[in-house]
């Protein structure tokens, strides 16, 4: 009987010490055109870098390679907001990762993490409906929607009232980017 509960200890502090450590990869891909978006983009990066064993690989959404996605474990995305929607080269990408890549078919992308960001002019500039048309997607290639408390993604303000990214913005996509690696770390561990 103790011998068996031994074992069963070790295998569990085995199992926990293998999942802590398991590396997990974030792809952070955006379009930016002022650099506003970028650093919103850079903002998650570091933040899933912030989880140990967590990698995060910043791209334009025209430069993500089928190899970028097919590896990562959680896709983070980002764009400004274009008549209340995200910006054309965004929705361009999302069709060409489908249907190009081949991952509608291939259902590849299913039960990865995902989240999303956007940046817009004004207070009331169509960032949620941006993160709302991101996420759904992203959950039309079967990936899980991670979001912040409170919100449906990242988001900054960069023009009057408030121009530019400030700090609390950065500190928010930090936060998710985050809060992304480590439900991709649960995930991935249900893959096991």
């Amino acid at each position: 009987m103790l011998r068996k509960s031994v074992v069963i200890l070790l295998a569990v502090v085995a199992t926990a010490l293998a999942l802590t450590a398991q590396e997990v990869r974030v792809l952070v891909a955006y379009h930016s055109e002022s650099g506003h978006t970028e650093k919103m983009a850079n903002a998650l990066a570091r933040g899933a870098r912030s989880l140990e064993g967590a990698t995060a690989l910043v791209r334009r959404v025209g430069e993500v390679t089928r190899e970028d996605l097919a590896s990562c474990d959680a896709i983070a995305l980002g764009s400004p907001v274009h008549m209340g929607d995200a910006a054309w080269q965004v929705r361009q990408a999302l069709v060409r990762w489908a249907m190009e890549f081949g991952f509608w078919d291939s259902r590849a992308l299913t039960d990865k993490a995902a989240a999303v960001f956007a940046t817009g002019a004004a207070p009331s500039n169509g960032k949620e409906l941006t993160m709302m048309s991101l996420g759904a997607g992203l959950t039309q290639l079967g990936m899980v929607l991670v979001t912040p408390y409170g919100s449906l993604g990242a988001s900054a303000t960069t023009s009057k009232p408030d121009p530019g990214v400030d700090a609390a913005e950065e500190k928010i996509a930090e936060a998710l980017g985050r809060r992304l690696a480590e439900v991709a770390v649960r995930l991935k561990r249900g893959k096991r």
